[in-house]
């Protein structure tokens, strides 16, 4: 039986040409990618209220390049949804994605350019990388899901370098301000981003036509602990590559250990140099 779209949008059938995967396979792929599109509408607002905060014309002309890059990915992320015919939502739907889009205007209002970068170019970047890599070869995804998650990961890697560039450019400048404001934009936004590392929301599934409880992540053979081993990992080599300082980054992940979810997996993630001291195998399930 062929998969269609109900008139709300929900999935009520199964991928037509024989393919084996059923309704929950693609109402979890409904739920991904319509986050994955509001991260990147989120993304282009950010790169381009940050144009008038950079210092040189060349460094705005890669930030309109950024936005635009974030254009190209909802318009891949919307036809993907066309072609394997689920749902997509092309707006900013969670309150999470709203929390971070305030937070980053805020720091843009004061003129902070070091936040402005460590939300989107650092924190954010990161997340997005552990999304992309995940559905383009970590998980049991579709072909074409994975070539779509694989291409847009390395625009993502990129922007990922180019924030790297700039925050490393503005530590030799002033640390303090740098690593200050890199407390402020975690405090803010990390408990955001893991808090969508979920198959629960508030609003989303309403707006999909789907049911929240239906969203198992065994559909493509991985699990929320995993993805947030993974996603924590993530952060703590970007922290270390940006070059923060691990009297700074050491309280930071440790901090985390708060979040709903996290407390088996911060703590031991981060030891007193601040690198990771275990692998997310050795990590999952107990205290390393």
């Amino acid at each position: 039986m062929a998969h269609r779209t109900s008139p709300q949008g929900a999935l009520t059938g199964r991928r037509p040409g024989g393919d084996d995967r059923d309704v929950r396979y693609f109402n979890l792929l409904s739920f991904i990618v319509s986050n994955a599109i509001a991260g990147e509408i989120m993304a282009v607002e950010n790169y381009s209220e940050m144009v008038h905060l950079m210092l040189t014309t060349d460094s705005k002309i890669e930030t309109v390049n950024q936005a635009k890059e974030e254009c190209k990915h909802i318009l891949l992320l919307s036809k993907l949804g066309r072609s394997l015919e689920f749902a997509v939502e092309r707006q900013i739907v969670e309150p999470q994605w709203k929390n971070i889009r305030k937070h980053f205007s805020t720091a843009a209002g004061k003129g902070d350019l070091p936040a402005c970068l460590i939300i989107q170019d650092l924190l954010t970047e990161s997340m997005a990388i552990v999304l992309y890599k995940t559905l383009s070869a970590e998980v049991d995804t579709d072909p074409q899901t994975a070539a779509v998650a694989s291409n847009i990961l390395v625009d993502e890697l990129e922007h990922l370098d180019i924030g790297v560039r700039r925050i490393k450019a503005l530590l030799d400048e002033d640390p303090d301000r740098v690593q200050d404001a890199l407390v402020w934009a975690h405090h803010r936004v990390m408990p955001e981003l893991f808090g969508m590392i979920s198959t629960s929301c508030h609003s989303l599934c309403d707006v999909l036509a789907v049911d929240c409880s239906s969203l198992a992540l065994d559909s493509i053979r991985t699990d929320i602990e995993t993805l947030k081993i993974q996603a924590l990992e993530r952060y703590i080599e970007t922290l270390d590559v940006a070059g923060f300082s691990p009297t700074v980054t050491s309280p930071l992940i440790a901090s985390m250990s708060a979040y709903e979810g996290m407390g088996r997996i911060a703590v031991g993630l981060n030891d007193a140099s601040g690198g990771a001291c275990c692998s997310p195998e050795s990590a999952k399930g107990k205290r390393c």
